[in-house]
């Protein structure tokens, strides 16, 4: 049998307190790195011409919903 555990949304099952605060700052950290990745993609993609964007089976109003699907 599998048991599962949910942690205390004040925090109190994530052991101490400065464990809890390097939890969120690396979690805030990875969302940085993740949105600095899907601007990268965006830009890149923004900078491509119509042609470009069709060879790859896009159309320029496509672009928001690639980037976020990681095209």
């Amino acid at each position: 049998m599998t048991t599962l555990t949910l942690p205390f949304p004040s925090g109190r099952g994530a052991g101490t307190k400065r464990f809890s605060i390097l939890h969120f700052l690396n979690a805030f950290a990875d969302g940085i790195c993740h949105g600095v990745e899907l601007a990268r993609r965006y830009d890149t993609l923004t900078a491509m011409s119509d042609s470009e964007l069709a060879r790859i089976g896009l159309r320029r109003q496509d672009i928001p919903q690639a980037t976020l699907r990681g095209f």
